[in-house]
């Protein structure tokens, strides 16, 4: 929140975070378990838990054995939770005929193994620049979706530069912005779009078209039961051209001291179709609700037209058939949240619930964290997709990987990527769920008296590899301040994985991500991204093979 101190900006959104999580509203529906979603009644809608969807539709997890591709199996199984195919291409969209070029993976800052007092001036520098590249290369439209607050310094600077470029062109290019705020973030959307545009006016032959929404769908003190905007981080150009990610363009958090740890990708070929079509129904929801004011707010530009205007640029033409580039298999998954539609919307959970499900021998993530604790007397999980680990730990002899950031890390703006969750809590949370899996298959299992080793502890302490994160050697940066990760990465049996912008944690924001099945794609980011991360990562782990003092253990001391 660039205009104000750092220390109120903290303080405004940790006071979002408890008003998120104190306050009433319906729950994530990723905070229930599978147990607990079979008492739940009524018809599969937006509020229902993903554990309900797949139980009253009968949806199953991908079996890799069978004949047909793991991606074209998830898809058949999303689309069972779809009434009527409504959201089939928007929420989930499997495309082939894709590439990664030779930069895809977008990691920053990309500085494995060096000391926190050691990082090199302009470490993510390219980010702003890479953003700049691709717009500047449009040649019909760009939707860029982004998270409150907006641009500064770096990140305004390229997208000005792109916009500059492209209007020197005199193409007729659609630009638009789609900013999600929130009470501590509201975004004047005619004054964003300001800042992007001013000089543009000037420039002769111009045929360029800019638009800003800043939007929310859903606030409990406004309008409904519970919290959601965009959270999705999307640059797509021409339906052929994609960025998507994690990384939010916050020039504080990631391009100067004690940068946020973040990933993204690029993707080129149909895929970044689906991005575009997403984006089209978050500006659809936008242009129909254009009276919900201070929650939706639009601003638009065009060249030669003198004062900026308060309405909706006119619907994009629809994009060409995207050309196949490659042979990339990507299924592009996501969720509207709450406010857009009553109907379940949410395939990005599901899928990710499904292919988790799936798992033969590994499962790896990477997140900020895996509960939500600031502001309330609990702490929420998602216990869909716990269950889904312990069912792997239960019938697998495979090991899973966690990786989380720091907790009480917070970024240079003041905004935290700590959600106040200990790794001790979190250890509670899966040896409480874990036991209650051994006491429902045997009710006498609590009393009985063993000799040796606590059978949850030692599966735990063997198979479930748990760490903070970890660049480098060292555990704090030069300030003391913890490190921070925002990441978004999961990946199973060291083949199918998915970046984008969907946290584990229970929230019910608007997502979009790709899950991407191929084998040279996933070694690629095994080498580049997991590799060097978790060796820096698991000398900081608190269980997991060979750690002395496993955490599991000293939970029941």
């Amino acid at each position: 929140m660039p205009s104000l101190s750092m220390s109120l900006a903290r303080t405004l959104c940790l006071l979002l975070i408890a008003v998120l999580g104190s306050c009433g509203g319906l729950l994530p529906n990723s905070a229930v378990s599978r147990h607990m979603a079979n008492r739940y009644q009524g018809a599969v809608n937006n509020a229902a838990p993903v554990a309900k969807v797949i139980h009253d539709r009968g949806i199953r997890v991908p079996d890799e054995g069978a004949e047909q591709q793991l991606l074209e199996q998830l898809q058949a199984e999303l689309a069972k939770s779809d009434d009527n195919g409504a959201f089939a291409r928007i929420t989930y969209d499997l495309t082939r005929g894709n590439t990664l070029p030779r930069d895809w993976i977008v990691q920053s800052p990309n500085v494995w193994g060096r000391r926190s007092t050691d990082l090199p001036s302009g470490h993510s520098d390219t980010l702003p620049m890479d953003v700049r590249d691709l717009i500047a290369g449009a040649n019909r439209r760009v939707d860029v979706t982004l998270l409150a607050p907006v641009p500064k310094s770096q990140f305004l600077n390229a997208l000005r530069q792109a916009l500059a470029a492209l209007a020197a062109r005199g193409r007729p290019v659609t630009v638009r912005f789609l900013v999600g705020h929130y009470p501590t973030a509201e975004v004047d959307a005619a004054a964003f779009l300001k800042d992007l545009t001013m000089g543009l006016d000037e420039v002769p032959k111009a045929r360029l078209t800019v638009s800003v929404a800043a939007m929310r769908s859903c606030i409990v003190f406004e309008d409904c039961d519970s919290y959601s905007w965009n959270h999705a981080k999307i640059v797509t150009v021409d339906g052929a051209s994609a960025l998507v990610g994690g990384h939010n363009m916050w020039s504080a958090d990631y391009l100067h001291d004690d940068p946020v740890h973040d990933l993204s990708m690029r993707v080129r070929g149909p895929a970044a179709a689906s991005a575009a079509r997403y984006a089209d129904r978050l500006w659809e929801y936008v242009c129909a609700n254009l009276d919900r004011k201070p929650s939706v707010n639009v601003a638009t530009f065009a060249s030669g037209a003198g004062q900026l205007q308060a309405s909706c640029p006119a619907p994009p033409a629809a994009l060409p058939s995207a050309r196949a580039t490659g042979g990339i298999p990507i299924l592009a998954v996501a969720r509207l949240g709450a406010g857009i539609t009553k109907d379940f919307a949410n395939q990005s959970e599901l899928a990710r619930d499904l292919m988790l499900g799936a798992a033969q021998s590994d499962i790896r993530m990477v997140q900020q964290d895996l509960g939500f604790g600031l502001g309330r007397a609990d702490t929420l999980f998602p216990d869909s997709t716990v269950d889904r680990l312990v069912d792997f730990l239960r019938r697998r002899d495979g090991d899973i990987y966690i990786v989380l950031s720091n907790q009480g890390a917070v970024g240079k703006s003041g905004i935290t990527y700590s959600n106040d969750v200990s790794l001790q809590t979190l250890a509670h949370h899966l040896r409480d769920t874990v036991q209650r899996r051994f006491e429902a298959r045997d009710p006498t299992w609590r009393y009985q008296i063993r000799i040796g080793p606590d059978p949850v502890n030692a599966l735990l302490c063997e198979r479930l590899h748990l760490a903070p994160f970890r660049f480098g050697p060292d555990a704090r940066w030069p300030d003391h301040g913890p490190i921070a990760s925002h990441a978004k990465f999961w990946m199973v049996d060291s083949r199918v994985f998915y970046i984008g912008s969907d946290n584990m944690y229970p929230v019910n924001l608007q997502e979009f991500g790709y899950i991407v099945d191929d084998r040279q794609a996933a070694q690629e980011v095994l080498d580049a991204y997991w590799t060097p991360l978790w060796k820096w990562s698991s000398e900081a782990a608190v269980s997991g093979h060979g750690v002395k003092d496993c955490i599991f253990r000293e939970i029941i001391k």
